[in-house]
Formats: structure tokens, C-alpha cells, sequence
């Protein structure tokens, strides 16, 4: 086996060992919440959360114009209508414009955590608690994060997180609200075919020969096009996850994880800041990074680029929800189609950062 010639992703793999492991007697924010509900995606938490908060036909949700499309998609399946703010390089929101958005019918303010870092919720708690206006603290991307002492998702009347974002699950999200949730059956399925494919990226992540295997059986699969619309779509938002999925929790949940993605991202930082996408050019403390954004003119160039050298990044967020007057935020169309993000999680080894490094400045060496 050659480690130093594996598959890097940058989704968590998960490592056959974890059935092994102990399970631990307590579980992060929110999982022990009695507002908290196991879900199979979280724009299934959008979903049902917007309903169960009185959006309905008509209403308005302020939504960020920089967004992947599904967390719209749930918003608009569930009769919201989406009106679009921040077309700045902060990707915070700014007050003024909100306030010029804000009309009669509108009802909540949608805040993303992105790419595990966070915003600051309890200022726009307040600004929603003086207007009048629900809270969604959308942090997909952000699970294990924190902000002043406080976890990211605590601030909002709907909160909704990606489990497998972080660890290497199949699947598995939840929402968070103040009301007790109504627990769902898991689906008796065990997901064997999922959970297999998790386990052989993890070896494929220590096997030059398994690598290749991947990435030719990437190739020839049928992710290996990307459809935008079925990237976004609602799927079935009563599905739930698979019935391994809670025997997981309890053994890959470490209190290690954020800071070990954190001490990567410092890594990443240290070898490629002059690339970092604006905004994301420093780690605030009580960060949970999801990946490592980079900028470039050649975003297909690079994607490729990496793929040869067996690394997989992701095309972040290029096709925006058809619902977005793209012509009316030229700085979010701008990041949209430069922003490569690049593996930062937990089961990275120092030898793979460094080749991410290696093969990021190699690319930017060629073009320039």
C-alpha cells in the first residue's frame, strides 16, 4: 500500500475500525436536544421547519443570493417565496439592505454558516427579534462550530445540520427547534451498499491501487456528470436515515474533530493564503471548516488538474437556483465561478495536505 499516492476527497471517509469503537455516552449540540429531530438530508429540515414556524403560501424568506439551490428549493417546495440579499465579498448580511427587503408579507431570515465558519447569530438574532422576523440558522456546513462560547445553530428558531458533512457518514441531518420533535422510524434498511462505499474511500484513501479503481469507476458512473437540478432537488422530504445511522453517531463523534479540521485548515492556510477566497483568508476561532475555498481563473482547469493527481475538490456552488436574478449580484456570479473548495476534514494526514499544497501552486505556477 502506498499512502502517499491515495484518494483524498473532501467528504470524511469512514474508517472500517468505527464498529469496533466504544460508544460515547454523550452526544454533541444538538443531537441531545428535545427540539432536535434525525432527518435523512437537511433541506428536509428547511422543509418541514418552515411549515412547522407558519411560512406559508406567499411569505417571504430573505435568502442569501451566494447559495448551493437546494436550501432554496425546500424554501420555495414549502410555499416561501425567496427574495435574495449579499452581493459583497463579507457574505455577512448587511442591515441596510435587509431592512429595504423586509415588506409585509416577509417572515424569516435565512443566515448560512459557511463552509463551517460562523456568523455572528446573536446580532441577527436580535435584528429579527426587533422586526418581527423568524430566525433560520442554516448550518449544513457547519456542525461542531461555535461562536462566543456558543453553538452554531442555537440562536434560531429553526436550525438545521448535515451530519455527514463531517463524519463520514451515508447520510443523516437534523433540525432543531424549540418545539419537542416528533420522532420518525428510521428506515430498517442497514444501507449496506452506502456504507461500503464509505469504508472503500477510506481505503482508497491509503491504497494507490484502490485509488485508481475509484477513480475509474468514477468515471464511468453516473456521478460522474453533475446535474445541477438533481444536485437541488427536495427528494423525499419524509425519508428518513438508515438504521445503522444512530449506531454510528455514537462512535465517530470526537471532541478532537473541529480542532484537528481546524489544525488543517491552518495548514492549508499556511501554504496557499495568497489563494484563499475572500472572507475565508483567516479561521475565526470556534470555526468547524467544511472545506478550503480557493480562488482561480481557470476553475475547470484546476478541478481537473487535481482529479489527475487523485484529490477531489468540489466545484462550489456554480449553478445558483433558477429563482435568482443572477444579473443582480455580479460579485456572488463572480465567487460562483472561482471558488474551488479543497479537503480540510479530520481523516487528512500531514502528507496529504502537503499535496494539496503541491498541486494547487503547481496549477497556479502553470497558468501563470
Amino acid at each position: 500500500m502506498s499512502a502517499a499516492t491515495g484518494r483524498i476527497s473532501v467528504w470524511p471517509p469512514l474508517p472500517p475500525g468505527v464498529w469496533l469503537r466504544r460508544p460515547s455516552r454523550r452526544l454533541p449540540f444538538p443531537l441531545e436536544e428535545p427540539g432536535c429531530r434525525l432527518l435523512a438530508w437537511g433541506r428536509h429540515g428547511l422543509w418541514h421547519g418552515a411549515r412547522a414556524l407558519g411560512i406559508g403560501a406567499g411569505d417571504q424568506v430573505l435568502v442569501p443570493a451566494y447559495h448551493h439551490g437546494s436550501e432554496v428549493e425546500a424554501l420555495e417546495r414549502s410555499g416561501a417565496r425567496c427574495s435574495f440579499y449579499g452581493d459583497s465579498e463579507a457574505l455577512a448580511p448587511d442591515e441596510d439592505e435587509l431592512d429595504h427587503l423586509i415588506g409585509s408579507r416577509t417572515r424569516a431570515l435565512h443566515l448560512t454558516h459557511f463552509f463551517g465558519f460562523p456568523q455572528d447569530a446573536a446580532r441577527w438574532r436580535r435584528f429579527c427579534d426587533s422586526r418581527g422576523l423568524r430566525l433560520i440558522e442554516d448550518a449544513a456546513q457547519a456542525w461542531l462550530a461555535s461562536r462566543d462560547g456558543r453553538p452554531v445553530g442555537s440562536h434560531g428558531d429553526l436550525a438545521v445540520f448535515c451530519l455527514y458533512k463531517t463524519f463520514g457518514l451515508p447520510e443523516g441531518a437534523t433540525m432543531l427547534m424549540d418545539a419537542p420533535a416528533d420522532f420518525a422510524r428510521l428506515d430498517p434498511r442497514p444501507g449496506v451498499r452506502v456504507l461500503a462505499r464509505k469504508h472503500a474511500a477510506w481505503a482508497a484513501s491509503r491504497s494507490a491501487f484502490l485509488a485508481r479503481l475509484a477513480a475509474l469507476r468514477s468515471r464511468l458512473g453516473r456521478d460522474a456528470v453533475f446535474d445541477p437540478e438533481r444536485d437541488r432537488s427536495l427528494r423525499d422530504p419524509e425519508a428518513m436515515p438508515w438504521s445503522t445511522t444512530r449506531f454510528l453517531l455514537r462512535r465517530v463523534v470526537d471532541d478532537t474533530v473541529a480542532p484537528r479540521r481546524r489544525a488543517n485548515y491552518h495548514v492549508l492556510l499556511g501554504g496557499l493564503a495568497a489563494l484563499a477566497s475572500p472572507g475565508f483568508g483567516s479561521l475565526p476561532e470556534g470555526a468547524s471548516p467544511f472545506l478550503f475555498p480557493v480562488e482561480t481563473s481557470d476553475k475547470a482547469g484546476l478541478l481537473e488538474h487535481l482529479r489527475a493527481r487523485r484529490i477531489e475538490a468540489i466545484d462550489v456552488w456554480s449553478a445558483p437556483h433558477p429563482s435568482l436574478p443572477v444579473d443582480g449580484f455580479p460579485a456572488v456570479a463572480a465567487r460562483r465561478a472561482r471558488t474551488v473548495g479543497l479537503p480540510v476534514h479530520q481523516e487528512l494526514m500531514r502528507r496529504d495536505l502537503d499535496r494539496i499544497i503541491a498541486s494547487v501552486l503547481e496549477h497556479a505556477e502553470r497558468r501563470s
